[in-house]
């Protein structure tokens, strides 16, 4: 049975196309990182604005970690009221927040982040929608930091409903775990940020995999070998089952060694600074109700990503033994990724949501702000777990349909 699967490994990396597609994806998504970073700006103490690595620096310097209990948010909102209240150091401008263009520099920038988030949590929708953040601090001056989070947490709840993204009983819910999210703080974190903001290059693993993985079966149709293979001593047993487990080992190593480059540059070259954070500090939203660290987070995307994909690989491998054509599998598997894509989630009943939802391209959509979640009886789930379950059973069934077509088709036809 292993040299069974070694030879079907060999067969899948032997293809030209499938190297190409590999090598260019990781260089990809090298260039991306790299880009990534070369886009970051910054503004320097001296009002100078910088990009790339010494960006980087600048916010690493600028940004130490903050605890977001009351008496810091406190302290916080009252310096910077202070601030555009003394004529020494504010200005009348709006653009510079009301503050001297010194203070705006060498105090607001540096403390931005930590002011969106006291912002997010105090400013009321839609009230409030357009004010300047100083009347918005003005206005809740000493309010319980905790208190005005969790009424923004049922805002967005509530706009969730009246769209059609979660039923009443699922708002309850989310209420109810939002209990767990603990202190807010923040620090530099911009590795994890990036990472996880970059979910979508997964489509692009996923394109890799259907490469790969299409001549599985439609290869052996394509050359006429599939009754010389299927009338082998094992050749509708363990022949199957060796290019069924070689093509999810493709996909796992082509995931994970991609996305581990994707990851390991990222932090390499941005630090793990923040990886303890809540995952509200990531996209600086208080209204986030996953009670998760920044490497949870990171790792949830990961894994989630993972299972999509091999929900994929199981989709291709069932293409593969239906049909006669490897390129008509790669066509066909593209189609199925590539159209959903254009697909809003925005749009349509729950149902449309959630079904679509549950696709691998889907991913591309997902973030820690959404409230979507999925319920069978008595158990409700959130939208990665559910995708994941999906994904996972998705794949070991089609797995299965695809060795039962190819062992069973009608050789002489």
């Amino acid at each position: 049975m292993k040299r069974m699967i070694w030879y079907e490994w060999k067969r899948i990396w032997g293809s030209r196309l499938t190297q190409f597609a590999v090598l260019g994806c990781a260089l990809f998504l090298a260039f991306s990182v790299f880009s990534n970073i070369r886009l970051i700006s910054e503004t320097d103490a001296d009002g100078q604005k910088v990009t790339g690595l010494e960006a980087v620096q600048v916010q690493k310097e600028n940004r130490k970690e903050v605890t977001l209990d009351q008496e810091t948010v406190d302290a916080v909102v009252d310096e910077y009221l202070a601030y555009t209240e003394d004529p020494a150091t504010s200005s009348d401008d709006r653009d510079l927040a009301y503050l001297s263009e010194e203070m705006y520099v060498k105090w607001y920038l540096p403390n931005l982040p930590v002011l969106h988030l006291i912002d997010g949590a105090y400013r009321a929708y839609p009230e409030q929608r357009n004010d300047p953040m100083r009347d918005v601090f003005l206005q809740s001056r000493g309010k319980d930091f905790s208190e005005a989070r969790k009424e923004r947490v049922w805002e967005n709840l509530e706009n969730a409903v009246s769209l059609g993204e979660i039923t009443e009983e699922e708002a309850d819910w989310w209420d109810t775990k939002d209990d767990a999210v603990g202190e807010m703080s923040y620090v530099y974190n911009r590795a994890w940020w990036e990472i996880i903001n970059s979910a979508s290059l997964t489509i692009l693993v996923m394109l890799v995999v259907c490469i790969g993985t299409a001549p599985v079966f439609a290869g052996e149709y394509q050359s006429k070998c599939d009754s010389l293979l299927l009338s082998m001593r094992y050749g509708k047993s363990r022949l199957i089952l060796a290019k069924l487990t070689s093509s999810f080992l493709f996909t796992t190593v082509v995931y994970w060694g991609c996305m581990g480059l994707f990851t390991g540059i990222y932090l390499a070259v941005l630090g793990t600074d923040g990886w303890n954070l809540p995952v509200q500090a990531l996209g600086e939203n208080v209204s986030i109700s996953y009670d998760l660290t920044s490497i949870q987070a990171c790792g949830l995307v990961l894994a989630m990503g993972y299972v999509l994909t091999l929900g994929l690989a199981g989709v291709v491998l069932l293409l593969s033994s239906l049909m006669k054509n490897p390129y008509g599998v790669v066509i066909t598997s593209v189609l199925f990724l590539c159209v959903p894509l254009f697909l809003s989630l925005n749009e349509g009943g729950y149902v449309w949501k959630h079904l679509l939802g549950l696709l691998p391209e889907k991913i591309a959509d997902f973030g820690f702000w959404s409230y979507m979640v999925y319920r069978i009886g008595g158990l409700t789930v959130t939208w990665p777990a559910a995708a994941m379950i999906v994904n996972g059973v998705c794949a070991v069934l089609l797995s299965g349909l695809a060795y039962g077509f190819f062992r069973s088709h009608q050789v002489n036809k």
